[in-house]
């Protein structure tokens, strides 16, 4: 009995009670003889029934908590943040120029994902907007980990279309071979290119990469690195790197002679700003000095709407 009413509280939140069969032949009965109102039969559903709704309920519950609990855990860092005395000077982190704090213009959001105020300067000399400090603060052991419990209850939208339409941009040919880098567990890109003759890789060191068992997905620095490639293409990923010059010279380092890059991104602009996960946004000369300082050459530029794309060679 004790069961049963522990069962019963938790599926009251979706007006279902379990009751005996007797029990339910009875009310059914005395319902039916009723003279006040005619009352509609009483629905019988299935234990797997109960089990599935039950289970549904407990996973939204302990998705709820890890929400409650990443906003928690920025909130205090928030907190302490603010009692700690602000910086003198900063640090460009991307052209790396040095100039008082008050040189730098301030730019304000808030995480819709739970990761409280957003704090990010735009630096005078190359105009690029970086930040927040607090995520630019955390080695690549926590910011993995910080992904990985945001994937557990969050999902990215599908970026299919946009995907595909970068690669095009790179005018492939079917004789080559190339990477969708940061491609994604989700993303279903690959997988159709290769479908329409393409010969398409995937690299994505998240551990989502490490559970597809495709052939063609590589997840680990290691095994990318002894391939290379006619061109590479990226969606919505620079704005990810925490070190950007570095990522660029590394996928350089990965192309064919005569390869290119073709990378999209909306925050070439200052968009999509409202989350933490965001480090970089490209705007006005970082264009130029993140090319120039990843010793490569921008061959063209494509914006229309949110598809904003550079194609990329590499410096001779």
């Amino acid at each position: 009995m004790i069961v049963i009413k522990f069962v019963n509280k938790l599926l009251s939140v979706f007006d279902i009670a379990i009751v005996r069969r007797s029990s339910l032949s009875r009310l059914t009965s005395e319902a039916a003889r009723s003279p006040i109102m005619p009352v509609e039969p009483l629905a019988v559903v299935s234990i797997a029934s109960v089990q599935d709704l039950i289970a549904d309920h407990i996973s939204t519950l302990q998705q709820d908590l890890v929400r409650g609990r990443i906003s928690s855990q920025w909130h205090v860092i928030d907190q302490v943040e603010g009692l700690l005395p602000a910086p003198v000077s900063l640090t460009c982190e991307l052209c790396g120029a040095s100039h008082l704090l008050s040189s730098f213009k301030v730019l304000e959001s808030h995480c819709v994902f739970g990761g409280g105020r957003l704090i990010r300067h735009q630096c005078p000399d190359c105009d690029a907007v970086f930040g927040p400090s607090k995520m630019m603060r955390l080695s690549p052991a926590e910011l993995s980990q910080d992904y990985a419990v945001h994937y557990s209850v969050y999902q990215e939208g599908d970026s299919t279309d946009l995907e595909i339409r970068t690669f095009h941009a790179l005018n492939p040919t079917k004789e080559g071979i190339y990477l969708n880098f940061g491609a994604g567990g989700w993303s279903k890109s690959v997988q159709i290119l290769r479908e329409q003759g393409w010969n398409v890789m995937a690299y994505e060191p998240h551990h989502s990469g490490d559970a597809s068992h495709e052939p063609y997905v590589i997840s680990s620095e290691q095994e990318l690195n002894h391939i290379k490639f006619d061109g590479i293409f990226s969606n919505n990923v620079l704005e990810h790197f925490r070190h950007p010059l570095q990522e660029m010279r590394s996928m350089s380092q990965l192309l064919k002679p005569g390869g290119k890059m073709s990378h999209t991104t909306p925050c070439f602009e200052y968009l999509y700003e409202f989350t933490r996960f965001h480090l970089f946004f490209y705007l006005g000369r970082s264009r130029e000095v993140l090319a120039e300082k990843a010793n490569l050459l921008i061959d063209s530029y494509t914006e229309d709407g949110e598809f904003i794309n550079y194609i990329y060679s590499v410096k001779h």
